[in-house]
């Protein structure tokens, strides 16, 4: 176990000390614990010094007990010093808020859509107050696609359309939706055609004029890149696109730019796109558009199991109800509107020395093949997931903003990781 905060290792030793029968009070442990060792050290020499006959088990399983508990119980503490110290003394039950009333919320948006803006981001600084916005607004994402597998494309969707220009490097997110026919893919694409206003592209059928440009005349036309500048790009059937259109994209992806030459011909166009994108064979993406991408998501048809076919029953009754216009879905204005108001906030980072921290203690627990991954579609696509949740908070980019990126980006990372990686950025460890 590495170093530890001294104030913590100080309280696990109390606790250690009291469940052996000692009482804390009696010593000094200011004094007699070494902050320059690690916690499992310090308990070896306070275990020698009062008679403690501890075996290396049974610290072990101290240990492995104590800082879950003892980690939970300070992350409380720190949300209550949070909530004190952004919105005075906060009455618990004032925040709990279940499902209802957080529909209820979403209808006040949508009654107030009309409403002058000054009052909108009025009612935006409330949702922040008290919901998480990747949950309150990934809800309005093709609500009509129903299956737990489309939440984290939901975030991941959403995160994407809360970037927009690039600063001094790629802030952009990239999205790749995997899976078989069947499981909805060019529906998601087209519902963001339709609601968002994203430009769209079946890759089958599209030539390279018709993505990057047209060189064949007196004068270079631009294409479906150059035209979504700014905005969105929907690519159905990217497995299918020919390996030339494959590398314009590519260049757009990253740069925000790409050039057509062809004879005397050379012209650069604008092309700051965020790609989100479909196929359903993987392998026929080349390996450095791969790497562009920030997010790939499969998904998959349903097995056919007992506990699926419950579910697909309950979930009919929810279909039937929006086929029929019986539910009301959210109304896609509200989340324009939202990603409106933060599309001009530039977060900025705090406490480097911590988020360098995060990232190094991830790179040597995590499960993926590094030797499979780069710079660029790993650590830089962790920064650039934290600056798109920062953005869409409206707030500064922590350590702990970095925890939640590496969540929603790998999908080896355990509860467990999570929960030491979040010590990490609070200084606990």
């Amino acid at each position: 176990m590495s170093a530890m905060n001294k104030s913590l290792q100080i309280e696990v030793i109390k606790q250690l000390l009291e469940k052996h029968g000692i009482s804390p009070d009696l010593k000094d442990l200011e004094q007699e614990i070494d902050s320059t060792l690690t916690l499992e050290e310090n308990i070896k020499n306070i275990s020698k010094r009062y008679g403690l006959k501890l075996t290396k088990k049974q610290i072990q399983e101290f240990l492995n007990k104590i800082s879950d508990e003892y980690i939970e119980q300070k992350n409380n503490e720190l949300i209550d010093e949070y909530l004190r110290m952004n919105y005075g003394n906060v009455d618990e039950e004032n925040i709990e808020l279940n499902s209802k009333s957080k529909e209820e919320f979403k209808r006040m948006l949508e009654d107030e859509i009309s409403i002058h803006n000054e009052q909108m981001s009025q009612y935006f600084k409330e949702v922040l107050q008290y919901y998480d916005p990747l949950d309150f607004f990934k809800d309005y994402l093709f609500p009509e696609i129903i299956g737990d597998q489309y939440d984290i494309l939901r975030k991941a969707v959403l995160l994407s359309l809360a970037t927009w220009r690039d600063k001094k490097m790629r802030t952009r997110l990239h999205v790749l939706i995997v899976g078989p026919p069947g499981t909805g893919k060019t529906d998601i694409l087209l519902w963001l055609k339709n609601k968002i206003g994203a430009f769209f592209v079946n890759a089958e059928y599209a030539s390279k004029v018709g993505l990057a440009g047209d060189a064949r005349g007196k004068e270079v036309t631009p294409g479906a890149l150059a035209e979504a500048d700014g905005h969105i790009i929907c690519i159905d059937e990217l497995d299918k696109m020919s390996p030339k259109d494959q590398s314009a994209l590519l260049q757009a992806m990253e740069e925000g730019r790409y050039t057509i030459i062809k004879g005397k011909h050379r012209q650069t166009f604008e092309a700051e796109v965020r790609v989100i994108a479909a196929c359903n064979d993987i392998k026929k993406i080349q390996k450095p558009l791969l790497d562009r991408f920030d997010f790939v998501i499969e998904l998959k048809l349903p097995e056919d199991s007992k506990k699926v076919r419950e579910k697909r029953a309950k979930d009919a009754e929810e279909l039937v109800d929006i086929f029929f216009g019986l539910k009301e879905v959210p109304n896609t204005t509200v989340l324009n509107r939202y990603l409106e108001w933060i599309k001009n906030y530039d977060p900025k980072p705090t406490d480097i020395d911590r988020i360098k921290a995060v990232i190094r203690s991830y790179i040597h627990m995590t499960g993926l093949n590094l030797t499979e991954k780069s710079y660029r579609s790993l650590e830089l696509s962790i920064l650039r997931i934290a600056y798109a949740l920062a953005k869409l908070h409206k707030s500064d980019i922590t350590p702990e903003t970095v925890v939640k990126a590496i969540e929603l980006k790998d999908p080896t990372i355990s509860a467990e990781q999570i929960r030491y990686l979040t010590a990490i950025a609070k200084g606990l460890v």
